[in-house]
């Protein structure tokens, strides 16, 4: 048997410091001596005898007289996990198909996938509530979901890596990926034209039209004028994003002038659009047609089926997964890319009432 040997308080201190190194509970610059010693509650000579024993080890590398050393991780030792964390809009989207395959392609990478405790609808899109949640997460780096401009400009002056997935983040200096909607949401607004509609509606979220319209939305205004079609607060009305502010928006729309075809943002919008629809006996596309902007598996399940605007996942997901590993490995990434989508008619678009 080895003889026993007490471990003295600044090697105590040099394995708790190492141990919290290699978990990535500390990362960056180390804390000041001072501060240290303030919140472990030991002396300042244990600290720096601590400190010392890890710069000789390879965990610290000095910066210079006055400045804090630097964590590293000696080569050889095991690394942390890199910890990414998911803010999305609404709660739905973390089981979006993309999301899970984001999801699983990151842990397969070795990293630490999570999502935050609230997504960007229940705090309002208010920036001080996203600091709040912020502050209280560890996480190494941020993949925010469709957020508006505010919030990400916000993200963007914040010293954590953050990746926009959608969202209003073009001209920002953030990492990025969209789909580019654009020419296949003007397509499918020339072929409502083509079958009559001149009543077209839609609805989107307040972030993709104040302060000003945004560039997918102010396209297809311009399309429609293209085409003839009057644009005012009728082509995009104001509404709460919101099971009952869909439904408010929905009876104002169908009591005087009815829309023949209503555009609609999210899944989940557009399933809630064709039950209010059938409550009250008018259906797709006899009486109205209805098309949504993104797509769902869920869609394959609906009779009729949905005209949706559809795009291929896996461009996204490879830039989501090259920009962990980048960051991770201490890279600056923050390049935009764009996917480009298709517009899919199906049988939830028809010819405007009582035209054959």
């Amino acid at each position: 048997m080895e003889p026993f040997k007490a471990l003295t308080a600044s090697e105590q201190l040099a394995a708790y410091l190492r141990e919290s190194i290699s978990k990535g509970k500390l990362s960056g610059n180390m804390p000041g001596i001072r501060r240290l010693a303030d919140s472990l509650g030991v002396s300042s000579n244990t600290v720096t005898a601590a400190v010392e024993q890890l710069e000789r080890e390879g965990f610290l590398l000095p910066q210079g007289h006055g400045k804090r050393s630097r964590i590293v991780m000696p080569e050889g030792a095991p690394r942390p996990r890199f910890r990414v964390t998911l803010l999305a809009y609404e709660r739905a989207d973390v089981q979006a198909d993309f999301i899970l395959e984001i999801r699983q392609r990151l842990r397969e990478e070795g990293h630490e996938f999570n999502v935050a405790d609230k997504c960007l609808v229940e705090m309002k899109m208010k920036t001080d509530r996203i600091e709040r949640l912020v502050k209280a997460t560890k996480t190494d780096a941020w993949l925010v979901f469709s957020a508006p401009q505010e919030v990400l400009e916000w993200f963007a002056k914040h010293p954590t890596p953050t990746f926009a997935l959608f969202g209003r983040f073009r001209q920002l200096s953030l990492a990025a990926s969209g789909v580019d909607r654009g020419v296949a949401l003007r397509s499918s607004i020339r072929r409502l034209a083509e079958l009559g509609h001149r009543r077209i509606v839609m609805l989107q979220p307040a972030h993709n039209r104040f302060p000003t319209p945004a560039l997918i939305v102010r396209e297809s205004l311009v399309e429609m004028e293209a085409h003839g079609i009057k644009t005012g607060k009728y082509t995009l009305p104001d509404w709460e994003q919101s099971p009952t502010g869909i439904r408010k928006c929905l009876d104002s729309l169908f009591a005087v002038s009815p829309p023949t075809a209503l555009i609609l943002d999210r899944p989940n919008e557009l399933i809630a659009v064709q039950q209010y629809l059938a409550q009250r006996g008018i259906l797709a596309p006899h009486d109205v047609s209805l098309m949504c902007i993104d797509y769902d598996p869920t869609f394959e399940w609906c009779q009729p089926s949905v005209s949706c605007i559809r795009w291929e996942s896996r461009q996204l997901v490879r830039r989501v997964t090259r920009w962990v590993n980048n960051v991770a490995s201490g890279k600056d990434d923050r390049r935009q890319s764009f996917t480009t989508a298709k517009f899919v008619e199906k049988n939830t678009i028809g010819p405007v009432p009582g035209r054959k």
